[in-house]
């Protein structure tokens, strides 16, 4: 960073801890003041120190009008509305690929809270160089903006527009009520990923904030590989390769297509969702394109069983007795609560389902076991440490999708 944008942060960053300041005094004798105000500062704020650079222009206008503290925060907020396009209107900064979606952070603006906005100057600067080594920009920069399902993102998140259309025909209004990875699934987010830390130095910020990039980029980027199916799906209906490196006019012209195939854009979302709706604690599998479904229980996993039955279904390919019989013995090996399957059905179709759920149940086990083992101790809740900045894989290829429908497996990219 050069000199004249490391004073102009600095200045900002006095000014914005200043307003806090005259808040909290305020506050403190008995005049009111609105808590969303703090908030908005903490955010902004966080933006402002993750990403500097994107401000400079604004900065220098704030010094020179005399700007106070509250005015630069809304100046940074309304930049912000802009890119995350929050009230879906369009904008032409827009970074959304869908209407429907939302806009993810994935490394949050307030990650490690208001610790760097409480370092100097240069001391920030060390963190922040650290951090980017580590984890690459935060902050509204278009490598840290997703455009995301709102089925991946939170549990608590309303389903809007042709995302919400097409999952209401199943009955489903509320992320919630979908057993898909979430992209935010820590609690308490007030100490793992945005709680402040009280250091002096840089590498101090740096070394207790890694902790706090990494676990979003996990649970981040499981929730970005689960969705790669629809989003290839997409992918082909826009003729575009979703990326965040997209430009604002390329995104619009994908979004523009994808808003005019509704139809396509629906189907697309329902085949690739419904296997995740849960009824009755359950997930259903009902994407199959015969209009069957499975009701995948949680009674007790017997590979064997069901592999040995995914076998027999395979290998039936002449008489619905001899499917049935396969789909028995994989009913028994995954606790099954119920089967439903016409007898025509495809075995191909059938074997790949099947295959699915196996793969799910397993993933869950791991899942837990590794739960358990966080808890008593035995291994770190962050993982391994990561050194590489994340980056969106290639979604699977139409022959990929084939294979991982027939096998339940697929080739990395």
């Amino acid at each position: 960073m050069d000199k004249e944008l490391a004073q102009l942060e600095e200045w900002a960053v006095n000014l914005i801890n200043d307003y806090e300041s005259t808040l909290k005094a305020s506050k403190a004798k008995g005049e009111r003041v609105s808590q969303t105000e703090f908030k908005r500062i903490g955010r902004f704020s966080g933006e402002l120190v993750a990403n500097p650079e994107a401000y400079g222009e604004l900065l220098d206008m704030a010094r020179s009008k005399n700007l106070t503290g509250k005015e630069l925060v809304q100046s940074i907020r309304s930049i912000e509305a802009n890119l995350l396009d929050e009230s879906s209107r369009g904008t032409a900064t827009s970074r959304k690929q869908m209407m429907s979606d939302v806009i993810h952070h994935l490394f949050a603006q307030r990650t490690g809270g208001d610790t760097l906005r409480k370092l100097s100057q240069a001391e920030r600067g060390e963190a922040r160089t650290i951090l980017r080594d580590s984890f690459g920009r935060w902050g509204n920069v278009p490598e840290n903006l997703l455009s995301l399902f709102r089925s991946w993102h939170l549990s608590g998140d309303e389903l809007k527009g042709l995302e919400g259309e097409a999952l209401q025909e199943l009955g489903v209004t509320k992320a919630g009520q979908l057993s898909t990875t979430k992209a935010h699934t820590t609690a308490p987010v007030s100490k793992l990923i945005t709680g402040t830390h009280d250091v002096s130095t840089g590498k101090e910020a740096a070394q207790l904030m890694a902790p706090q990039f990494e676990l979003q980029r996990k649970e981040g980027l499981a929730a970005i590989e689960e969705s790669k199916p629809l989003m290839e799906a997409l992918n082909k209906i826009a003729g575009s390769e979703y990326s965040t490196a997209m430009t604002a006019e390329e995104l619009a012209v994908r979004r523009n297509i994808l808003s005019a195939n509704p139809e396509q854009v629906k189907a697309a979302i329902q085949q690739y969702t419904s296997p995740f709706i849960f009824k009755g604690g359950k997930a259903v599998l009902s994407a199959l394109p015969f209009g069957a479904a499975v009701t995948v229980g949680l009674g007790a996993l017997d590979v064997a069983q069901a592999a040995e039955g995914i076998s027999s279904v395979q290998q039936a390919t002449s008489t619905p007795e001899a499917v049935a019989g396969g789909l028995e013995a994989v009913s028994g090996g995954l606790g099954l609560a119920a089967t439903k399957v016409p007898a025509l059905a495809a075995p191909a179709m059938v074997a790949g389902v099947t295959a699915g759920a196996i793969r799910m149940r397993m993933e869950r086990d791991v899942q837990r076991e590794r739960e358990q083992q966080v808890m008593a101790g035995e291994v770190s809740r962050y993982g391994p440490a990561v050194t590489e900045t994340p980056k969106l894989t290639k979604p699977m290829s139409a022959y990929q999708l084939r294979r991982k429908a027939r096998t339940g497996r697929y080739t990395a990219l």
